[in-house]
């Protein structure tokens, strides 16, 4: 086992130029959980989805308080392929529940009704984003990616989460290692 095995989570994954899995290439993905017996969890930050969040509360049957719709509702995002039902809210701590876990005194990750609801009528955390899904392997399994240079590992920083763009995150992640992605050229043959 290397230090970097036990030393993932928190922290994010960014794709390597050379993913070859559609569904994730140029994803950034937040781990929350790595265990190498256990398995790796996690959750794509910048893969936008189908519905909104106007649609993930009328299916809910939440009302949504007028000033909040006039402030804007986030995007809802592709949190992975596993359990696409399940929603999971990254926030903001000014607000926490029993079900949030917090990740660094920085983010606290909530999968709760009752956060929906209180977002709707404006009483949620200021910062947060809605994903549906998550990301899973098994036990070694991402290492194994890692090695084979489908992920880059980035440090923890709570600047990923609410700070920039969606659709330049994968850019912004990756420049936070020092890396320009043009530098990378696509595999070829070996010696």
């Amino acid at each position: 086992m290397t230090g970097m095995e036990t030393q993932l989570a928190p922290g994010f994954l960014v794709a390597s130029p050379q993913m070859k899995d559609p569904f994730f290439a140029r994803t950034v993905i937040f781990l929350l959980e790595h265990d190498h017996s256990e398995g790796t969890f996690g959750i794509i930050l910048n893969k936008t989805a189908d519905i909104g969040m106007a649609d993930v509360y009328a299916e809910l049957d939440i009302p949504v308080a007028e000033e909040v719709l006039q402030r804007g509702l986030p995007p809802v995002l592709e949190g992975g392929p596993v359990t696409p039902e399940l929603g999971w809210l990254i926030h903001s701590l000014d607000w926490a529940g029993d079900k949030t876990r917090v990740f660094e005194n920085e983010v606290g990750v909530t999968a709760s009704l009752d956060l929906l609801r209180d977002i709707a009528e404006g009483a949620g955390p200021s910062r947060f984003l809605f994903c549906l899904g998550y990301s899973g392997w098994g036990p070694h399994q991402l290492m194994k990616e890692i090695q084979t240079g489908s992920w880059l590992y980035v440090p923890f920083t709570s600047e990923l989460f609410f700070d920039g763009n969606r659709e330049t995150l994968w850019e912004t992640a990756i420049a936070r290692i020092g890396i320009d992605p043009a530098y990378f050229s696509p595999l070829t043959g070996g010696a």
